[in-house]
């Protein structure tokens, strides 16, 4: 009998699937995505930067 995944693993796992969906469906379009990989501080920091920009 399999495990049941965890919710960290499941959304981990539907995270991974949605990037792959993306990069597919924009190939059959022609367009190249590059994989953006970012740890959890340069993430924090990127939404501060984006909030900083656009709540004025």
């Amino acid at each position: 009998m399999a495990k049941k995944l965890t919710l960290r693993q499941q959304e981990k796992l539907f995270r991974e699937r949605q990037r792959q969906n993306f990069q597919a469906s924009s190939a059959l379009d022609g367009l190249e995505v590059e994989v953006v990989s970012l740890d959890n501080e340069k993430i924090v920091q990127r939404l501060a930067e984006l909030r900083g920009h656009y709540e004025r």
